[in-house]
């Protein structure tokens, strides 16, 4: 095991040394973060716990995972003497949401998670930035632990999936093709996991991107559009059935930088950078959050949707001029 997974030994030993257990994905979970901490979950019940896991509610089309039975459907304030909380998929402390005042006071912490701008907020990190995801590190140590089998193969497969868009992205490495290789072994259903993942939709998801391209505007190589949490709540809609927008944006002929906004129930809006060439991770850093270098978040508020569309075209802008005068 090389020196990016030192920890590995040692996290197994916490677990081992635990009893309350809780594991945590950042808030609007994707399929990373949902699939990740899912089978770390049924990897740590394999190991005689019974941990709970923290998840936001997230789509149907993640129903074939297994160890949505682990999930916790109570009050969080109920949570209590927790003896190590495990983050998944979260770049930074605040992604953790309303989760974030259990790992406060947990007793052990440990933060497993690839993102470029995680700054190993935990007592114990596993971080590698050059894994293509967060399911590519827990193979890693549920592989080490001698724990997989079809389901968390099923699960792990499917993060994979999920945050290389079928292996096409940058992140994709050598080292992910071989354990998806070995993934295949278990006998999972590869044709049902991309399709499900990257190719069906639900009405409700083509009614958001229908409004979404109407709402589009183009400047040189760069693509914006955004919902107003109105226009989400018009069309029957919620913001958990928006993640197929950004990547549609990108797509686009001659485009570089793609930014697509949405208004949450609460207010603040939520924005996604995607690029071809362009570290997005840098204007998401500026709004406070990040991520990747081509692809990036971050949660803006106090901010009116337009204010925060002007805001971060500006900084796109930037950015792009930078490049170009390299």
């Amino acid at each position: 095991m090389n020196n990016i997974y030192e920890n590995i030994e040692p996290f197994i030993k916490e677990i081992e040394h635990s009893n309350n257990i809780v594991i945590a994905g950042h808030t609007s979970p994707d399929g990373d973060a949902i699939c990740s901490s899912l089978a770390l979950a049924m990897t740590i019940e394999k190991m005689g716990k019974t941990p709970i896991v923290l998840l936001e509610d997230f789509g149907s089309n993640y129903d074939y995972i297994e160890g949505k039975n682990l999930i916790y459907k109570e009050d969080y304030n109920n949570i209590e003497n927790i003896d190590l909380f495990i983050s998944a998929d979260c770049g930074d402390i605040e992604r953790l949401g309303d989760t974030k005042v259990i790992f406060e006071k947990a007793k052990k912490t440990v933060n497993i998670d690839h993102h470029i701008s995680n700054d190993c907020f935990a007592s114990l990190n596993i971080v590698n930035p050059k894994a293509s995801s967060t399911s590519e590190i827990m193979f890693e140590i549920i592989n080490h632990i001698g724990a997989i089998d079809f389901n968390i193969a099923t699960a792990i497969y499917t993060g994979i999936v999920f945050d290389t868009g079928g292996f096409k992205y940058s992140c994709t490495s050598k080292r992910t093709h071989e354990i998806a290789g070995e993934l295949i072994e278990q006998g999972i259903d590869t044709s049902k996991i991309h399709s499900t993942i990257l190719t069906m939709h639900s009405l409700e998801s083509s009614r958001l991107l229908a409004k979404a391209i109407n709402n589009i505007y183009v400047e040189d190589d760069i693509i914006i559009s955004s919902l107003s949490n109105e226009e989400i709540k018009s069309l029957d809609a919620t913001s958990k059935a928006t993640g197929a927008i950004v990547p549609y944006l990108l797509d686009t002929k001659f485009i570089n930088i793609a930014v697509f906004l949405y208004e949450k129930e609460d207010g603040s809006i939520k924005v996604s950078f995607r690029s071809k060439s362009i570290d997005v991770n840098k204007i998401a850093n500026y709004f406070g959050g990040g991520g990747h270098i081509l692809a990036s978040g971050a949660t803006l508020k106090n901010i009116s949707l337009e204010q925060a569309k002007e805001d971060v075209l500006a900084q796109v802008r930037l950015a792009n001029k930078k490049e170009d005068d390299k």
